[in-house]
């Protein structure tokens, strides 16, 4: 795993893609949110090792009924190789409340190419800050994975029912609609944001701004994250 540390002034003057951070191996590009929050502390860059890329993902997640909530408290990616083996797992920074969602993976030979969250946007002094509420990541043949809603993937079995031709930022790219369970405790309070997606790379990193574990304070867990893209 490689691990790399950013300096927050950096991140506020323009975000990881104009700060002046070099990055290890063939890193192309970041995907930044377009409605994350400007609160919490930015972990690590945390990378797969090389010659491997994001197949699948995971959230931590912190359901309502708590005196303070929060909802996603942590993202983990899972990396591999072309020839499927798994390398390392990437997460950043962990939350300390919630429970682990299960693994939402591409299809055998695909990677994870776009990304968009769901966020709720603050809750004024007197409100209950939840952060980011849902994470969506779609594979490199159009599959879109949902954190919360549905069953993790299981091999053999496609949970896709329809599919259809459509522009996102400009480009023509097959959508793909899945049938999803959806369990009573999950809810989409925030609202989504815009597609993310890599040029002509793939999914090899990650890095979580996290508010976390302030006795005296209305933490947000997970606020924004930015994802990065290898060749």
């Amino acid at each position: 795993m490689t691990t790399l540390a950013l300096l927050l002034p950096l991140l506020a003057l323009g975000g990881v893609a104009n700060a002046a951070v070099t990055l290890p191996r063939g890193v192309e590009e970041s995907l930044t949110l377009d409605n994350g929050l400007s609160r919490g502390t930015w972990g690590p860059i945390e990378l797969c090792t090389d010659g491997s890329y994001v197949f699948a993902f995971e959230i931590k997640y912190s359901g309502v009924g708590y005196l303070d909530d929060t909802s996603v408290n942590a993202i983990r990616l899972y990396c591999q190789t072309a020839e499927g083996a798994l390398t390392n797992i990437i997460i950043s920074a962990e939350g300390s409340f919630g429970q682990w969602q299960g693994m939402r993976s591409c299809p055998l030979g695909e990677y994870m190419t776009g990304v968009r969250a769901n966020v709720v946007p603050d809750q004024g002094t007197l409100g209950d800050d939840l952060g980011m509420d849902n994470l969506q990541m779609r594979c490199s043949g159009g599959q879109v994975l949902d954190g919360l809603y549905g069953t993790p993937n299981k091999k053999g079995k496609s949970p896709v029912v329809a599919r259809e031709m459509t522009k996102i930022e400009g480009r023509e790219v097959e959508a793909v609609y899945m049938k999803l369970q959806r369990s009573a405790h999950t809810r989409d309070y925030g609202d989504w944001g815009t597609w993310r997606a890599c040029s002509a790379a793939k999914v090899c990193g990650l890095q979580v701004r996290l508010e976390d574990n302030h006795p005296l304070d209305d933490d947000a867990g997970v606020t924004d994250a930015v994802i990065f893209c290898c060749t």
